[in-house]
């Protein structure tokens, strides 16, 4: 699967959970205007309706109430394709109208349209822009972003401290990849800077988290190596700091990340 696909499949699960949380949810009882109907309606005349038809009304008609999430939501359907024909021009509206509400999902979205010039042309700059937006809101999938892309120097100046800060942030938020490219920073510091304890923890910590399948080989190799550089006493050492970095993590930030709706720039080969 491309890189693009990828990264919009991610979004595609939560999306059609909450599509079909939105079917039984009592406290929409706004109806969708007419045109919001026949966005989502079967296109041919006399068409029977899907099983998710009423389920993709609701969620229009939260959207009409003023649901962030809920229009964020739409421009995710509309992203993705499946349960409504793929249109990027509306994943572009309905991400903008989250943005006017707030929606730090719809914010990162929208940066990953410009990221990859997905129904918009490539702009890095104005990519990096939304990321930082969505990062001042803690969303982990844009502090990671906004950490590669400072540290590529994508779309902005090459600048090592942010990317630090960034990836930190993101790592203490429960965000795995961000974890690793935590350690590998840890690891090939030079002098006192450099901390192979915290390096091989935070990888740990990473792997327990639910890291995504096609990079546990990886880490698993890179723990091994960490490992053995660290020698028994200070492999135990680096258990317990483990134990002590996921005990917060796992409290906010870890379930956090396994709910958070639309992770768009996350743990793919490109960004890893």
């Amino acid at each position: 699967m491309k890189p693009v696909a990828m990264h919009f499949a991610a979004m595609a699960a939560s999306a059609l959970l909450a599509l079909s949380g939105a079917a039984g949810a009592a406290e929409v009882t706004t109806s969708p205007g007419a045109a919001n109907r026949n966005e989502l309606a079967p296109s041919a005349p006399g068409a029977t309706p899907t099983p998710g038809q009423s389920a993709l009304e609701s969620l229009v008609a939260a959207a009409a109430a003023g649901s962030a999430d809920a229009m964020n939501d739409l421009g995710v359907l509309y992203s993705i394709g499946g349960a409504v024909p793929r249109d990027y021009s509306k994943a572009f509206y309905w991400y903008q109208k989250a943005i006017d509400g707030g929606s730090p999902d719809a914010m990162n979205n929208l940066g990953t349209m410009y990221l990859y010039g997905v129904g918009l042309p490539r702009d890095y700059a104005n990519a990096f822009r939304w990321f930082e937006r969505s990062a001042a809101h803690d969303n982990p999938h844009a502090m990671y972003s906004v950490a590669v892309m400072a540290e590529l120097g994508l779309g902005t100046a090459p600048d090592p401290a942010l990317a630090r800060a960034m990836y930190r942030k993101a790592a203490e938020s429960g965000f795995t990849p961000a974890m690793v490219r935590l350690s590998d920073d840890l690891a090939r510091r030079s002098g006192v800077s450099r901390d192979l304890v915290e390096a091989y923890a935070w990888l740990q910590v990473a792997l327990q988290a639910g890291l995504p399948e096609e990079f546990q080989i990886t880490v698993l190799s890179k723990i091994d190596a960490l490992g053995a550089r660290l020698g028994p006493g200070r492999r135990d050492e680096a258990r317990i700091r483990a134990s002590q970095l996921a005990a917060p993590t796992s409290t906010h930030g870890l379930s956090a990340q396994r709910e958070a709706p639309k992770p768009v720039v996350s743990s793919h080969s490109n960004f890893m």
